[in-house]
């Protein structure tokens, strides 16, 4: 049965653990958006509606960081208050042992991780495959909104436009670049002129149709040997539909599960263990904010001790372990190595956790 202060430390997390992960994300948020925005905006030009859709997308990435960080924040926080103002003395003399006194804080700790589980598992994978639609849904709404005149437009991949002028009905003047795909064995790059062209996109079949005015096609085969065509009229289609990128960040666990069913022919050793590492760490990391509890209570206690500065260090270097361990087995060829390099850090905090809270009851 909860005690009343059980409710009220419950409380006391809850309102420093939101005010943390609510400045931790905004930071984090900020920092993603000036690095991105400036591609979207000025050379993509993608509409100001789907620039915010990346920022909403950007979001539920950063809580797969911040929430475990910042609930290790609150605990410290809280938890140092209550040790300066003498509460949790009066706690201890009313016959509440330190681990049962941060009872309410391991429920908090197990409901996080709870909810960073299902947010890493289910929406940031979500959010990550729609970041990278999103240019590609700005040409499905628009294509000729995005070519601006005198402007190199490069919003497809491996395709470069250029108009002179434009109008409703037309493009004129028209340069068109495809360059080789340095991903494709054999892949032949292709120039198109027209002095005017006709805009407009299949949505059944995906393509942008341009149909071309007194065309010249310029184009070089498999042998290397240039192709000239002209023509007083020529269609000529871009494809809207791209290969799906096997991105293991944008990719559910079953996406996953099913691509290594039926692998690629490039995929090797490497690649397969970086796909399973992603998934493990989606796990690993849910369960931080359960492990931080072991760690960050005995550590908040520094402060009565008036060591304030190990405490903070301590925590410091846990967040940054977890970066390293989470980093090196992103280069190990082995599942199982990587699989116990991503899970070391929540059993450390754990054992770690075990002995400071036996040992903050002697002092």
């Amino acid at each position: 049965m909860f005690r009343i202060s059980d409710r009220y430390l419950f409380w006391q997390i809850l309102k420093a653990s939101t005010y943390a992960v609510a400045a931790l994300s905004l930071f984090l948020v900020i920092g993603q958006i000036f690095q991105e925005i400036r591609p979207l905006i000025v050379e993509k030009r993608v509409p100001l509606l789907l620039v915010g859709k990346f920022i909403l997308n950007v979001f539920p990435m950063s809580l797969m960081f911040t929430i475990p960080w910042g609930f290790m924040a609150a605990i410290m926080l809280v938890f140092g208050r209550l040790s300066q103002e003498q509460e949790l003395n009066a706690l201890q003399l009313a016959g509440l042992s330190l681990p049962r006194i941060a009872l309410p804080v391991f429920v908090f700790g197990a409901m996080l991780s709870s909810l960073c589980l299902w947010v890493n598992v289910e929406i940031v994978p979500r959010a990550n495959a729609r970041m990278d639609n999103i240019v590609y849904e700005a040409v499905e709404r628009d294509p000729k909104s995005l070519i601006k005149p005198g402007m190199i437009t490069s919003q497809l991949d491996n395709l470069r436009i250029f108009v002179q002028e434009k109008d409703e009905e037309k493009l004129h003047s028209l340069h068109l670049y495809r360059l080789p795909d340095p991903k494709k064995q054999g892949s032949v790059g292709e120039y198109v002129y027209a002095e005017d062209a006709s805009l407009g996109v299949d949505q059944e079949k995906k393509q942008i149709k341009l149909t071309l005015t007194s065309a010249y096609i310029e184009s070089t085969d498999k042998n290397g040997e240039l192709n000239i065509y002209v023509a007083s009229a020529a269609p000529w289609k871009v494809d809207l539909t791209r290969k799906k990128k096997h991105r293991a960040s944008s990719m559910t666990e079953r996406e996953i599960m099913q691509l290594l069913e039926n692998p690629l022919e490039s995929f090797d050793s490497k690649q397969r263990t970086r796909y399973l590492s992603s998934i493990t760490q989606r796990y690993s990391f849910a369960m931080a904010s359960l492990a931080f509890v072991f760690i960050a209570v005995p550590l908040s206690l520094a402060k009565r001790r008036k060591d304030s500065t190990s405490g903070i260090l301590y925590a410091l270097l846990l967040g940054a372990g977890y970066f390293i361990f989470s980093l090196v087995a992103q280069k190990s060829d082995d599942p199982v190595s990587a699989t116990l390099l991503l899970w070391t850090p929540n059993v450390l905090c754990v054992l770690i956790g075990i002995v400071l809270f036996y040992r903050v009851r002697f002092h």
